[in-house]
């Protein structure tokens, strides 16, 4: 090198280390290093759920529209949740899931057009719940095809992760995570709700997603509106991935139900033909695959009414039991993530369903499950099913939780 590369070169360095020593931190879309772990739930390599790094064992609620009431345009100010989680608290409810963002297109109004509105009203939900020690499992994008729907996609470019689609998710879980990572509040990270439901569903013009244009779908619907296992395995995959560039440690969940009866003889041939309980096993796996770290099943009793299983028809513990053998095989603690009984169903009958699965849930150590639903007012005529501060006739099933996390306390502790 000649003495005048040796200048350039030696101009060059004083420079980059004169801005390295003046600079004020990060650039501003650079992502900090993130920690080895973080608060909240995570997964031991023994499949054991851990909360703050101790065994854990518990039973939330859903409180399903407690922060998207906040986007509704007239209603930024709306912190009635705080009620919420204060009842919650005295009944020593541990954690909720709730949506975190809006189920329709249209109900995204405030996050595209106001983030910092948007992120003004979350930061408030999320000191509130640290303030009120109530844990929190956002579930990020609750109905699977709103995202396709906003940026002007099918539906299955789910399964396509140069998509706008696979983009907007990427940003969008990037924000969160890295925003609230830090938050003794936050417990995990969801997908969806139920997208494995949607999957493998038989013929082109059938089982469609819905259209409701003034709400922000499009005007109709396709067969490319339909899913596949392996779309729903991509979706999967790239969520639990975009999640772990940010959060080491923290469970990552499906957000799935149950799945279907036929699930995998759907997936092979789209046949309503009932599986078997290994191939039911099997699917757990499949529909939950790595990087998520546990089973996700939404279990009401009616499940038992739907031929679980084809050499052998299991009751709802029996159906319950079947998920907790995938999870000691899998190595992925449970999470049942919605369970319940619906008044519009059982009648009187509703105190004894309720208890069947509640006790069901206890006896086969579930580690983690939330019921539903608490505070949404529209199921407490739809399916006589909620739970709220005003609506006492229900309370009954907050008081028996309440029991049953004392008492299921004492297997962490063993």
């Amino acid at each position: 090198m000649n003495k005048f590369g040796i200048a350039l070169f030696l101009l060059f360095f004083f420079f980059l280390q004169t801005a390295c020593i003046e600079g004020d931190g990060p650039e501003e879309n650079e992502i900090p290093i993130s920690e080895d772990s973080y608060p909240g739930l995570s997964v031991s390599p023994t499949g054991q759920l851990l909360l703050n790094g101790e065994p854990f064992y518990g039973i939330g609620v859903n409180y399903f529209n407690a922060f998207t009431r906040t986007l509704e345009q007239g209603k930024e100010n709306d912190k009635s949740y705080e009620i919420g989680f204060a009842y919650l608290k005295e009944r020593d409810i541990p954690f909720i899931r709730f949506s975190l963002n809006g189920y329709w297109p249209k109900n995204w109004d405030l996050y595209k057009n106001n983030p910092d509105r948007f992120y003004k009203n979350l930061d408030t939900f999320v000191k509130t719940a640290e303030e009120y020690g109530i844990g929190l499992i956002p579930s990020f994008f609750w109905h699977n095809p709103t995202i396709p729907d906003l940026v002007g996609e099918s539906v299955n470019q789910w399964g396509n992760v140069n998509s706008k689609t696979h983009e907007f998710m990427r940003k969008f879980t990037q924000e969160i995570v890295v925003r609230y990572r830090d938050s003794q509040a936050i417990w995990g990270w969801e997908l969806g709700n139920e997208f494995n439901l949607l999957v493998d569903l038989p013929g082109d013009d059938s089982n469609l997603p819905p259209v409701v244009p003034s709400l922000g779908t499009p005007t109709n619907r396709t067969k490319e509106d339909k899913l596949s296992t392996s779309d729903l395995q991509v979706m999967l995959k790239s969520f639990a991935n975009e999640i772990r560039k940010y959060d080491h440690s923290r469970i990552i969940i499906s957000g799935n139900a149950i799945p279907r009866p036929a699930a995998w003889h759907l997936r092979q041939s789209r046949q309503w033909t009932a599986d078997t309980k290994d191939q039911f096993i099997q699917m757990l796996g499949v529909q939950n695959i790595d990087p998520v770290d546990n089973l996700s099943v939404h279990i009401y009793p009616s499940a038992s009414d739907e031929a679980y299983f084809s050499d052998g028809k299991e009751d709802i513990d029996g159906i319950v039991k079947a998920c907790m053998d995938a999870s000691r095989q899998l190595k992925k603690p449970l999470f049942v993530g919605e369970w319940g009984a619906q008044e519009v169903l059982y009648g009187s009958e509703t105190p004894n369903k309720f208890v069947e699965i509640l006790s069901s849930i206890e006896k086969n150590q579930v580690p983690l499950s939330a019921m539903w639903v608490f505070d949404y007012p529209p199921h407490d005529t739809e399916e006589g099913i909620n739970v709220s501060p005003d609506n006492g006739k229900r309370e009954y099933m907050l008081q028996q939780i309440k029991e049953a996390n004392i008492r299921i306390k004492t297997i962490a502790e063993k």
